[in-house]
């Protein structure tokens, strides 16, 4: 089959007409792109047939992206190029010219049917410099080697390896988008993104579940539309309103909230969300991963409830003392612990206290706590003094503790009202505090003593604090009271908490505990509590010349 193009060019036009021909492909991409360029190709060169291709690397094959012969697009075909001068081309990595010899192509693509006799062509190179495909003209006459020829051919291979790599790039950038549009669908989580202003653009399907809403229902609004975030979070503010600390702020946060659904109770969620910035470091918007928590705070309220269960009674009572304590978990169980012994079972009459604190808080702290608690009860039934009690507890502690790297500080009172003494054991705890209120003055139940659970073959000592007196005020806490911190970041310090069971000293134990944390609260001005805190009062009432009547 011959062929005549009608639009050859004269060479004497060459310049003008390359501009024509480079403008005609400068308007359009991809598809339409190839087209325009084998079309125009073949009328530079005035050859019968033009093709743009992309090797397939594994299957040494070629799929063509667009051919233009006999004055029209074909239908685009995959072809083997072994044997075919294409393969010449992608094996040398450089222009393969055939001037007038007979070439052979594969019996089943459109190009046998042409029976050219020329052929040339050039590779597409990456930037890595690896063949992304072939660029080739085609013709049924002699086709000489030109300058021309191989300036044009030059320039749209070119521009041909800078547009398939850009198609290359969109596809893995599709690709990615797809997978991971796969992946926020099919979560198990809740998935929102959000805008700079913290605007909805986007949600997966189990969030529309959580709310009970179809997606164009809570696309365009706000996350505190769906839930109890406060609407100034500052992960919501926009950069306008985001002031200097905010903008230092971790671009990773995590946080527990409620989603309130369209019909129902509210949903406890814990949300994991990150700031997105571009590459200049400024906020484009903000992504949040929301975990139903139902099932796990119902676990937990029940691990709550039995660690409740371990507190001490409000019946222990001991005549001529007044006694109150109190605790509260930074989460809903904690490592804080409180017990209470009295010496009856042991044919004394003294009363013993013990406060604890484990290292972190949650549930891991409060399975520490607990077995804290268990050895501390079984060693206490033998009846030792309290040192010796509490090197034993120490010694089964550490084994067990040993490999969690946690410890635990604990501060154990004993009180003798008949010889009107406080003896005490400090494990590394915060020591308690005596205010003696005729005096105004403060005295720290101070001592030796590591933390448990560091040395099981530590000698814990006792210390002894004698002449008790009524008035005087016993105060013995966890450091989650000191350690709290206000919105600025200053901790609540023991100063201040010796300061307010002075202002209070006038009233109960009870009274006084209320003040403390109280004043503890107020201080937090509702920033969210980083530990668990535990405080235990005694105040001496007065030692009668009797029996003292132990009731527990």
């Amino acid at each position: 089959m011959a062929f005549h193009n009608k639009a050859a060019i004269p060479e004497a036009d060459e310049d003008k007409a390359l501009h024509r021909i480079l403008e005609g492909t400068a308007r359009v991409t991809g598809e339409l792109f190839f087209a325009a360029l084998v079309e125009n190709l073949t009328r530079a060169l005035d050859t019968a047939i033009a093709w743009v291709t992309e090797y397939l690397e594994p299957t040494r094959q070629l799929r063509s992206l667009a051919v233009w012969a006999d004055d029209r697009l074909l239908p685009n075909f995959l072809m083997d190029i072994e044997g075919t001068p294409c393969e010449a081309v992608i094996r040398h990595i450089d222009l393969v010219h055939y001037p007038d010899n007979i070439l052979e192509f594969p019996h089943d693509t459109p190009l046998a049917q042409f029976r050219a006799v020329s052929y040339m062509g050039m590779p597409l190179l990456g930037t890595d410099q690896r063949v992304l495909g072939n660029l080739a003209v085609l013709d049924t006459r002699p086709m000489p080697r030109k300058p021309r020829y191989l300036t044009i051919l030059h320039i749209f291979a070119a521009r041909a390896s800078a547009e398939l790599q850009r198609l290359n790039a969109e596809k893995d950038v599709q690709k990615r988008e797809e997978k991971y549009r796969r992946i926020v669908e099919t979560a198990g989580e809740g998935f929102l993104l959000l805008d700079r202003n913290g605007i909805i653009t986007d949600v997966n399907q189990t969030f529309c579940g959580m709310v009970g809403a179809a997606r164009e229902k809570i696309i365009g609004g706000t996350p505190p539309d769906f839930s109890t975030i406060a609407p100034d979070a500052f992960f919501l503010r926009g950069p306008a309103r985001l002031s200097p600390k905010d903008q230092d702020f971790s671009d990773h946060y995590t946080f527990e909230c409620s989603v309130r659904p369209v019909k129902g109770d509210e949903i406890p969620v814990l949300v994991h969300g990150n700031i997105l910035r571009d590459d200049h470091g400024s906020i484009i918007g903000k992504m949040a991963f929301v975990t139903d928590m139902t099932s796990h705070k119902k676990s937990l309220a029940l691990a709550a409830e039995v660690q409740r269960s371990l507190l001490p009674g409000r019946s222990f009572s001991i005549k001529g003392f007044d006694i109150d304590w109190k605790t509260v978990s930074c989460d809903e169980v904690g490592g804080d612990y409180i017990d209470t012994f009295d010496g009856g079972d042991c044919g004394s009459k003294s009363f013993s206290i013990t406060v604890g604190d484990v290292m972190g808080h949650g549930v891991d702290a409060a399975l520490m706590m607990m077995t804290a608690r268990a050895f501390l009860r079984i060693h206490a039934t033998k009846c030792q003094d309290i040192s010796r009690l509490i090197t034993e507890m120490n010694r089964s502690f550490t084994r067990d503790a040993r490999q969690t790297s946690r410890f635990m500080t604990l501060f154990h009172l004993a009180i003798d009202p008949t010889l009107r003494c406080l003896r005490w054991v400090r494990a590394g705890h915060e020591p308690a505090v005596v205010f003696h209120p005729f005096e105004n003055r403060f005295e720290e139940l101070k001592g030796p003593g590591m933390a448990l659970g560091l040395d099981e073959n530590y000698i814990y000592q006792e210390s002894l604090l004698t002449d008790l007196r009524a008035g005087q005020i016993i105060a013995v806490g966890t450091d989650g009271i000191w350690e709290t911190r206000n919105t600025a970041g200053e901790m609540y310090g023991k100063e201040r908490f010796c300061q307010v069971i002075r202002r209070y000293s006038h009233l109960r134990a009870e009274g006084i505990i209320k003040a403390v944390f109280a004043d503890v609260n107020s201080y937090m001005a509702g920033r969210k509590r980083d530990d668990d805190i535990t405080l235990v009062v005694i105040k001496v009432d007065a030692f009668p010349e009797a029996d003292m009547d132990f009731q527990i």
